[in-house]
């Protein structure tokens, strides 16, 4: 029976790895920004010019604009052709802009890069964890959510370990040639149960059960019994847009996954990983910045190991006020550095370490909390019938703080001083802790959907009778 489980756990894992290698990809794409920028203003920019500042901004920022067109995609297609064909097919506009930004002679043709690859994102991001929360058993639920940050963390890296050390066509032909590998992973990686018997497939969804579980027909059979009477339940009409609003419950978790998945970005995580290199720069370590930003890409990675172990153990609301607090706290003292050393011109020399450790405890805190607790929570908070519409809500919200602070960030550190700039993102993690430290924030660690559900709409069980 023992290694019928790690056999099991070992075909759901794989299966997991296949599904997130888009996320490696994309985090790839995500990072290319920080060790092109320097090359786009060499004389080996494939551009005719160097980009403005403004140039530039649009640049970071377009890719998060193109996260938005991810939810407009699932959204309508999710449980029409299923959350594998998404998936697999969120690799055409990735692979798309892997093409054009390897032929790109001019701006136009890179911003439609940028978009190509956020909308390949935008749609990992309100798939991917949807994917997992309907194949994973309760108790592995989050730790297997977790692996999506693992390898989006991954590809970071391995834009920013290779893009010092490479020219521009070399750094995005190797992203390219990475994505050629997504429809082969993909291909193999089964359907969850739940659309299967949406669809009717009856048999087909027995048989991946029997295969992820590690189980025989019969004893899986209660688990098909169950999905094919909530199917029965939930969707006796086509859901809508109001379903999020016919209950308390719906309410409350939209309301919690929006404002955490926005809290995610308002963080500065895109801002910090997408102008790693210049950030180093300006707020005056004295590292090289291309070491520096390997060391905070070694540290993403590192700690992504970590947070699958930790994140059904610790729980979601400890994981959230404390990671909150830290953000809020380290992102405080990069601002007084700089000021002390920009505005004030301090002599900082012997404190030089300071930013960079700041920024590696940022990324350690982030990874462990604030990064993967919001699509845990968009994962296990909504009923099937509402999950696809609420994910999508959430992902769109995401991308469009994201996009308004990559942005405008910029500009704001070069009109107001770097330090303004991570204090606003300072006290955007402070409002984060207080809300994870007050009770609209609940606890969802190794509950079921049922026991979730009741919590959200505050329903009490009925006591047993007492045998006398």
């Amino acid at each position: 029976m023992t290694e019928a489980v790690c056999l099991t756990e070992i075909w759901l894992i794989k299966d997991i790895v296949d599904t997130s290698y888009g996320s490696l990809c994309t985090g790839m794409s995500m990072g290319w920004t920080s060790p092109v920028f320097p090359q786009l203003r060499s004389d080996n920019s494939p551009l005719p010019r160097e980009p403005t500042l403004q140039e530039e901004s649009w640049i970071g920022s377009l890719l998060v604009l193109g996260g938005l067109l991810g939810p407009l995609v699932t959204v309508p297609l999710s449980n029409r052709i299923g959350r594998r064909r998404i998936i697999m097919g969120s690799n055409i506009p990735l692979l798309l802009g892997w093409l054009l930004a390897g032929v790109a002679t001019n701006l136009p043709t890179l911003y439609a890069a940028r978009i190509m690859w956020g909308c390949a994102t935008g749609m990992l991001f309100a798939t991917v964890p949807l994917y997992i929360g309907e194949i994973a058993e309760d108790k592995i639920r989050g730790s297997l959510s977790a692996l999506f940050l693992l390898f989006i963390n991954v590809g970071f890296l391995l834009a920013y370990a290779i893009g010092p050390f490479s020219t521009y066509w070399g750094l995005t032909a190797t992203g390219g040639i990475l994505s050629l590998f997504y429809v082969p992973f993909t291909w193999f990686i089964p359907e969850t149960p739940f659309f299967l018997v949406y669809k009717g497939k009856i048999d087909e969804a027995s048989q991946v059960l029997q295969k992820l579980r590690g189980l025989s027909k019969d004893v899986v059979q209660t688990e098909v019994d169950g999905l094919q009477a909530l199917v029965a339940r939930e969707f006796r009409v086509e859901p809508s847009v109001k379903d999020l609003w016919a209950t308390r419950g719906n309410v409350k978790a939209l309301g919690i996954c929006v404002f955490l998945a926005m809290l995610l970005q308002l963080s500065g995580i895109d801002v910090l990983l997408f102008y790693m290199e210049e950030l180093l720069v300006k707020i005056g370590t004295r590292m090289s910045a291309s070491d520096g930003t390997i060391i905070m890409g070694v540290v993403q990675v590192v700690t992504s190991f970590i947070t699958p172990l930790v994140v059904d153990r610790l729980g979601r609301k400890l994981l959230m006020w404390t990671t909150s607090l830290g953000l809020t706290i380290f992102l405080g003292l990069i601002g007084v550095y700089a000021l002390l050393d920009s505005y004030f011109k301090y002599n900082v020399e012997s404190w030089a370490f300071l930013p960079l450790l700041c920024l590696i405890i940022y990324m350690i805190l982030f990874t462990l909390g604030v990064g993967p607790v919001p699509w845990i929570l968009v994962a296990e908070m909504f009923p099937v019938r509402t999950k696809c519409l609420a994910s999508g809500i959430a992902s769109f919200m995401c991308w469009l703080a994201g996009f308004i602070w990559t942005r405008f960030f910029r500009e704001v550190a070069s009109s107001y001083g770097i330090y303004t700039a991570f204090w606003i993102l300072a006290i955007c993690c402070g409002l984060g802790f207080i809300f994870s430290i007050s009770p609209l924030l609940p606890e969802t660690k190794g509950k079921t959907f049922d026991e979730i559900q009741d919590m959200l709409n505050n329903r009490t069980k009925e006591p047993k009778p007492v045998a006398v």
